[in-house]
């Protein structure tokens, strides 16, 4: 072999060599990115998952997890409640706003025999329109301004069931006084105190209060409603 064929043959050799680091070379790099890009998509993917699960059981935990609040005891009231002759103008209501238990004994697990007296303030009162709680309050009305008051006694408690009693109220509104037979239910007790509710109809004649029907806009028949808590005197 003369010298330019042994030149030619390694030459060949060399780039052949070359060849093969360049293959070995790229298939590195390739399994490098490819591992690399594998374990940061799992990796980032695992962790990810783990975020969102716990975020979502906490918050899943957390909410269900929470007591509801108390429900609030409903508040006392006290109204008359009157209609029209004429059904078109509606019911009216006199939500009253003060009034005082005056006295009270009784025994909150077992009323028998309990009484009680209470003291409403005839002029505090509102029913949404200025110009007619004005008339109500005139002399054609309750006359607040000679009969600034109305008082309840309430004697001779029964029992007439779970937690349903009768009474005697002595009531007083517009200078007359009268018996009612009125029923009432406990629905609720403390230690030295009862809440109680009662609805009680009546006719507005018979404490000469307004007009006749004939010359009157409201009907003769009126309601008494009311939640009340009394506490001992």
């Amino acid at each position: 072999m003369n010298k330019l064929s042994i030149v030619i043959l390694a030459l060949g050799l060399a780039v052949a060599g070359c060849k093969k680091k360049q293959e070995s070379g790229t298939g590195s790099a390739s399994g490098s990115a490819s591992g690399s890009a594998s374990g940061s998509a799992s990796g980032s993917a695992s962790g990810s998952g783990s975020a969102a699960a716990s975020g979502s059981g906490s918050a899943a935990a957390s909410g269900s997890g929470s007591a509801a609040p108390d429900p609030q005891p409903a508040a006392d009231f006290l109204k008359v409640v009157a209609d029209h002759n004429d059904a078109a103008k509606g019911k009216v209501e006199l939500l009253f706003s003060t009034w005082k238990v005056t006295k009270a004994s009784f025994d909150p697990a077992n009323l028998e025999g309990g009484t009680a007296e209470i003291e409403v303030d005839a002029a505090a009162f509102a029913t949404g329109k200025e110009k007619r709680d004005a008339h109500l309050r005139s002399p054609d009305y309750l006359d607040t301004t000679k009969f600034p008051t109305a008082t309840v006694k309430i004697a001779n408690v029964k029992k007439a069931g779970d937690a349903a009693y009768t009474a005697d109220a002595t009531v007083s509104i517009h200078g007359v006084e009268k018996v009612w037979p009125l029923g009432f239910t406990v629905t609720a007790s403390t230690a030295d105190s009862v809440t109680v509710e009662f609805t009680q109809p009546f006719s507005r004649f018979d404490f000469g209060i307004g007009a006749p029907e004939a010359d009157d806009s409201a009907k003769a028949g009126v309601e008494l409603q009311g939640r009340l808590t009394i506490k001992k005197t």
